[in-house]
């Protein structure tokens, strides 16, 4: 990889981090570019693809990754997920199962072990491979968002909010991690707050339907709180 590709990709983790898709993009693109056969540009951009809703050319550039590179567990895990989200479940499974293959022990197989557990109601076992996969990747928005909501589940909701708001922190740039925070601000009560992440969510996927369906509840909920306002002063 030249030092010209290192800081494209550089420039884009932190666009990325910031909440700039549009920079990050830009930067991922042109790594892509001057990259040539290499396949950690293409996982980049591909990721980000995946998280902004893009899933056809996410799975085209994760596709051009796992050509190149096929011993890459994160490729692998990558383009599952994008399959998945896709409803090729065929693909996505041989794409999960080439990444338990790659690397047993690694993040993304314990995270795809709690995903099986919590999918067959295993709620405990999930939420402890989850914590398993948390020690290898803290940082992780995906396994951050899965765990949290499965404790929102649970009915652990101080600890679920607190995995909520660090997916958010570490990746604003996806609008289901907003999406999901903005919920639990609604149920905490803190209605600035929702309204400030389902807005951005929105305007991060404008095309969401789950989205429209919370703003609409927020809206409610408002609604309902200034009418209690105004009994209170009467």
């Amino acid at each position: 990889m030249t030092a010209q590709t290192e800081r494209l990709l550089e420039s884009g983790r932190l666009a990325e981090s910031e909440g700039n898709v549009r920079q990050a993009m830009a930067c991922y693109g042109e790594a892509v570019n001057l990259a040539g056969d290499e396949a950690l540009s293409r996982l980049r951009l591909g990721t980000l693809c995946h998280r902004t809703r893009e899933y056809s050319r996410a799975r085209q550039l994760l596709d051009e990754a796992s050509r190149l590179d096929p011993d890459h567990p994160d490729v692998a895990f990558r383009l599952g997920l994008t399959c998945d989200a896709l409803g090729d479940r065929e693909r996505a499974k041989a794409a999960y199962t080439r990444t338990v293959l790659l690397a047993p022990s690694s993040w993304q197989t314990w995270y795809l072990i709690g995903r099986d557990h919590r999918q067959l109601g295993h709620a405990e076992v999930a939420r402890l491979a989850y914590q398993r996969a948390l020690e290898e990747a803290p940082d992780e928005p995906e396994i951050l968002a899965e765990l949290g909501t499965l404790l929102w589940e649970m009915g652990q909701w101080n600890d679920a909010y607190v995995y909520l708001e660090h997916a958010v922190t570490v990746c604003p740039v996806d609008p289901g991690f907003a999406l999901q925070l903005g919920l639990a601000e609604m149920q905490r009560g803190d209605l600035i707050a929702a309204h400030r992440l389902l807005t951005g969510a929105k305007h991060l996927d404008p095309s969401d339907r789950r989205i429209d369906v919370a703003l609409q509840g927020l809206a409610l909920r408002k609604k309902e709180t200034r009418s209690r306002q105004r009994k209170r002063a009467a």
